[in-house]
């Protein structure tokens, strides 16, 4: 039987300075980082101390897959494009930039399911996992699902106190897992590496080709519809959300008298019920809640899901104007070829993060979409949006938050983790280490 031992000493690290205890020089470290405070530890006498941290302001930046794929790609020497050499020198240049920022305590990026979704279907899954981890701090988005409950929860709040065109409260705070946004970071990064089965992958994949599959159809639809306006498009989109909702539901109820009359087996697919039946499920508590009587609930339901009020969430805003846009594409013909696999998973991240950002880096085809009137005057929620259409402002954006950063802060930072913190970790996909 194998014994490991720790030596409590092995957890202090620099930058040191003299032990106000004992007097031993070159002793007192840094013990823990806890968010709005830090100790140290002397590694001689063992004597603690708090010091209070100042509070932080950081930008939320959310960073696209493909960005996430091309700084990977750029720093780790196995992959084909690095051997190449045929990537952009802007990806270097953003991932220094991005990492100093997150050091530095300025920024954070977010890591979502839409980044691990997108990473388990290639082949260097480890690789990207440990570039969005790296750039998160251990801070994640809440699933997807999830943050458009959120949404629909407090829009049916307002719509039964009349107060349906209320603009929701969308505090970053309420939608991310893990740590803090505004909390000091912690020097180490702790990773769990789950082990994911191949025929949950091809599901994934199966799923995403399906939706595709059915976008194009959709597409050539768009094609043929020339007398429509953009309005047209928009109204199609933003009503049609209440009533898939609702018939998703009564397929889920019609499935299970199913499974209980015997007429259907029961399958693992029956085990968690379906996005739309949760958000049901949100809209009744919060009507019992405001008093509707159980006899009314679905009466008041319906005509929630029918009202004007749920054009106002946010999701289904963007995500609307994003499916009308490339609507407005298609029947001019300004495109012509159906969209890939890819667009229905960027309309879905834009849609639902977009909102809880200071900026976010998207691929060129969506930000040209929002760019478009109406587009660029009715999304309007203080969002900056970059693309490699404007890659430079974007390196500029990111230098302009460290330039305005008081010399007071960066002191403090390399009070707690040492003046060569700042620097960015280029050396993570180092071939040695892996």
């Amino acid at each position: 039987m194998e014994t490991i031992r720790f030596d409590p000493k092995m957890f202090i690290s620099p930058p040191y300075w003299e032990c106000p205890k004992c007097n031993a020089p070159d002793s007192f470290g840094v013990l823990m980082i806890c968010g709005n405070h830090y100790v140290r530890r002397c590694k001689e006498c063992g004597y603690d101390q708090s010091y209070p941290l100042p509070k932080l302001n950081k930008k939320v930046i959310y960073i696209d897959q493909f960005a996430i794929s091309n700084m990977m790609k750029a720093l780790n020497p196995r992959t084909k494009a690095h051997r190449k050499g045929t990537l952009d020198e802007f990806w270097v240049r953003l991932f220094k930039k991005l990492h100093s920022l997150c050091k530095l305590q300025l920024i954070i990026c977010p890591e979502s399911g839409f980044h691990t979704e997108e990473s388990l279907l290639s082949s260097y899954f480890a690789p990207l996992k440990q570039m969005y981890e790296l750039l998160s701090y251990g801070v994640s988005f809440c699933d997807h699902d999830t943050i458009k409950r959120f949404q629909i929860h407090e829009n049916a709040k307002n719509w039964i106190a009349g107060e349906g065109d209320k603009e929701l409260n969308l505090d970053v705070n309420t939608v991310v897992r893990g740590r803090r946004i505004n909390a000091w970071q912690d020097k180490f990064i702790i990773s769990l590496n789950l082990q994911y089965k191949q025929d949950w992958i091809n599901d994934i994949r199966k799923v995403r080709a399906k939706k595709c599959e059915g976008l194009n159809e959709v597409f050539k639809r768009w094609q043929s519809e020339k007398n429509k306006t953009f309005d047209d498009w928009l109204e199609e989109e933003s009503t049609a959300f209440g009533r898939i909702t609702l018939q998703i539901y009564l397929n889920y109820l019609k499935r299970f008298e199913e499974i209980s009359t015997g007429r259907v087996k029961f399958s693992v697919n029956d085990v968690f019920a379906p996005p739309s039946v949760n958000f049901i499920r949100s809209i009744h508590n919060v009507f019992r809640q405001a008093g509707v009587r159980d006899s009314d609930i679905w009466t008041k339901t319906i005509e929630y899901l029918t009202s004007p009020s749920i054009k106002n969430i946010p999701f289904i805003k963007i995500s609307s104007m994003l499916w009308s846009a490339l609507a407005r594409k298609a029947a001019t013909g300004g495109k012509k070829e159906p969209p890939n696999q890819g667009m229905v998973n960027d309309v879905e991240f834009i849609s639902v993060l977009l909102p809880y950002c200071d900026a976010i880096f998207i691929d060129k085809e969506c930000h040209n979409y929002l760019k478009e009137v109406p587009l660029c005057n009715s999304i309007n929620y203080g969002t900056k949006v970059f693309s490699l259409n404007n890659k430079e402002k974007f390196l500029e954006y990111l230098s302009e938050i460290e330039f305005k950063t008081s010399k007071k802060h960066l002191d403090k930072v390399d009070e707690v983790y040492g003046k060569n913190w700042r620097e960015p970790y280029i050396m993570l996909y180092n071939e040695e280490e892996e």
